[in-house]
């Protein structure tokens, strides 16, 4: 099942600027992102990549919005 993580991203040199990433995934297993431990979960290994191919930022935090909620 195709799920939705959103990013909250800021750049190192500039802390206040900050953004919101959506990234797309299918969970471990099927599992929901709705679950808040499956969000914690999975939200670490994405931003873990994220952070791997975009090392001028850092992940403030991560969410798991309900799917199909559209983005804001």
């Amino acid at each position: 099942m195709l799920q939705e993580i959103v990013l909250a991203v800021c750049l190192l040199v500039q802390p206040t600027q900050c953004n919101d990433i959506h990234i797309q995934v299918v969970s471990e297993y099927g599992e929901s992102l709705q679950v808040p431990f499956n969000c914690m979960k999975q939200g670490q290994i994405e931003a873990a990549k994220w952070i791997e191919a975009h090392p001028s930022r850092r992940v403030d935090r991560w969410t798991c919005p309900p799917s199909g909620s559209g983005r804001a």
